[in-house]
């Protein structure tokens, strides 16, 4: 794996194939090592025998799908473990390339394929309430009665924003205006049509959000009709807590930021079935949740 690493470099710069964030590397390096210890366990202590790679590939995926079954694991685990062995053929595919060898491209097909059957086979997220993500969150936007404090809810929902950033700051005001709204452009992500708001966070930080187009105009509409969409931190907080015990969501913790976490277990999977890598997708939610930082992410996906 070692040959695969560009921790630190800019993006432009790395071939696509390599690990750029520290934060990838250790969160892939106990998966690659599980492989490797059942590789060896299996007999193979070459790995330039790529054709028993393939062939053990799918034993070892198929098993670890098995055990999250009985375990009641989530598809989100196994995901994280098949993006990480997709690094490693890509490092077979290096060393080959410097010092002769099979391409490992076989693996990569049985990895694609083992994704698409535990993706139907297990659930998306585990059971129990082991995450801040609520796990019916349009059932909860359809549980508040105030119009205001539901297109708000939503929109935290629908792009990760703070609570300040959607017009609830806990302290001051920090309304949305028609400054805010940026048009209709395409989702970096899906590639169809979003809506574009600009929002002002902690720190002053302003970032840029893609929210659903139907979202979107009845911001618009909002806006256009009262001037702002803006409330109070705490009226905010009572309005999602409500709507969370009414649709049996409630938890002690969730709160407002509840909403960042769906967002990003949601979109998470979202950008991962658009065909980004794991570690692109970590990237581009954590951009999105201003963060920035990829490993900052890790806390959000918690299943």
């Amino acid at each position: 794996m070692g040959g695969i690493r560009a921790i630190g470099q800019k993006k432009g710069a790395v071939d696509r194939r390599f690990i750029r964030g520290l934060g990838t590397w250790t969160v892939y390096r106990p998966d690659i090592h599980s492989f490797a210890e059942f590789l060896q366990r299996a007999g193979l202590h070459d790995l330039r025998d790529v054709r028993r790679v393939f062939g053990l590939a799918r034993v070892y995926i198929a098993s670890r799908g098995q055990a999250l079954r009985s375990a009641g694991g989530s598809f989100q685990t196994i995901e994280r473990e098949i993006s990480a062995l997709t690094k490693f053929s890509h490092a077979l595919d290096v060393y080959a390339e410097r010092h002769g060898g099979e391409s490992a491209a076989d693996i990569r097909t049985v990895l694609a394929e083992e994704k698409a059957r535990w993706r139907e086979e297990l659930a998306p997220r585990s059971n129990g309430y082991t995450t801040r993500a609520y796990p019916d969150p349009d059932g909860l936007y359809a549980a508040i009665s105030d119009p205001a404090l539901r297109l708000q809810a939503r929109l935290m929902g629908e792009t990760g924003c703070r609570a300040e950033g959607v017009g609830a700051p806990a302290r001051g005001s920090n309304p949305l205006t028609v400054a805010n709204l940026l048009g209709m452009g395409a989702d970096p992500v899906s590639g169809e049509a979003a809506g574009r708001i600009l929002v002002i966070e902690k720190g002053g930080k302003q970032t840029e959000h893609y929210v659903g187009a139907a979202t979107y105009q009845a911001l618009a509409d909002h806006i256009q009709e009262h001037g702002q969409l803006a409330s109070g931190y705490r009226s905010f907080l009572r309005a999602v807590e409500t709507a969370a015990r009414l649709t049996g969501q409630y938890a002690p913790g969730r709160g407002t930021h509840g909403l960042k976490h769906s967002f990003a277990q949601t979109r998470m999977r979202e950008a991962t079935e658009t065909g980004l890598s794991y570690e692109a997708a970590k990237q581009a939610v954590a951009n999105e949740i201003a963060h920035n930082r990829m490993d900052s992410v890790d806390v959000y996906l918690r299943f």
